[in-house]
């Protein structure tokens, strides 16, 4: 801590030890401390003769975390500084001081600028990503409740007229097992499953003649079928066993890299955030 407090404070107190007394009304550090300076200065091998400290006008910008200090200097002091004494220097201070408050109050409102500039940016930032979570929250919604299958729907007949109840509750008969080609994501592959897309039979009712027509198809989904199924039958519900699989494999994945992800999976008995 004490070679911190020397590193800082050296400069500061060599300046003052080696400036004229006559150039100030009053002496700038008391003699004691002044001799013990000089002193230890020429011991290191310095020349008291010779201030080797240059001093320069600063101005405080900013606070907390973005506070500097901008070097105040301008080509004509800066020439001057080099073979004149302090009294000059002060001179050209004080001809110059009406400039350096220009440029203080420019650096000012432009570093003003820049925080409010920063902190809009990052309010903007912040309301497009709760936007997105809040965008992609709401298709995720949809996107189910267009999947679910209608609980009441009456059947109407040639005439126009609807059914009585007892034909409406019938079973529908004739109802083919045909697979979609390219389901868009994996809730529509589940209800494709469950349900059926497109009035077709569901395919967890199809028959094994039904399956081999569709082999290569049910293959490759089987392995979707049989993990969320087991998710449901361990207390998931459906929507939430498939935010599962998303949350494992990626949404950015196709349904065709799901099932090549799925498939090497299984083979080392399956993903562990899966497994029941």
């Amino acid at each position: 801590m004490g070679d911190l407090i020397a590193t800082a404070l050296a400069l500061p107190l060599l300046w003052p030890a080696l400036e004229p007394p006559d150039n100030y009304q009053c002496p700038l550090l008391p003699s004691k401390l002044k001799h013990k300076i000089l002193c230890a200065y020429t011991s290191a091998g310095g020349s008291p003769d010779l201030n080797p400290v240059e001093r320069k006008g600063v101005f405080v910008a900013g606070d907390g975390s973005q506070l500097s200090l901008v070097v105040i200097d301008s080509s004509e002091s800066a020439v001057e500084e080099s073979n004149t004494s302090t009294a000059n220097i002060e001179s050209v201070c004080t001809r110059n001081s009406g400039t350096r408050r220009e440029f203080a109050a420019l650096h000012s409102q432009i570093a003003a600028g820049r925080r409010l500039m920063a902190e809009v940016m990052n309010e903007v930032q912040r309301a497009r990503r709760v936007s997105q979570r809040e965008m992609q929250k709401t298709q995720t919604v949809l996107r189910r409740l267009a999947m679910k299958p209608c609980l009441s729907r009456e059947a109407i007949t040639s005439d126009g007229h609807p059914e009585s109840s007892a034909n409406a509750s019938a079973p529908q008969r004739g109802l083919v097992a045909r697979l979609s080609k390219r389901p868009k994501d994996l809730f529509e592959l589940w209800h494709e499953y469950q349900f059926g897309c497109g009035g077709l039979k569901p395919a967890n009712d199809a028959t094994a003649v039904e399956r081999g027509l569709n082999k290569f198809a049910c293959s490759r989904r089987k392995v979707f079928w049989n993990v969320v199924a087991n998710l449901v039958r361990s207390g998931f519900t459906s929507g939430t066993a498939i935010d599962k699989v998303y949350d494992v494999y990626g949404r950015q994945l196709s349904v065709s890299s799901v099932f090549v992800a799925l498939r090497t999976d299984r083979k080392r008995g399956g993903h562990p955030s899966l497994r029941v």
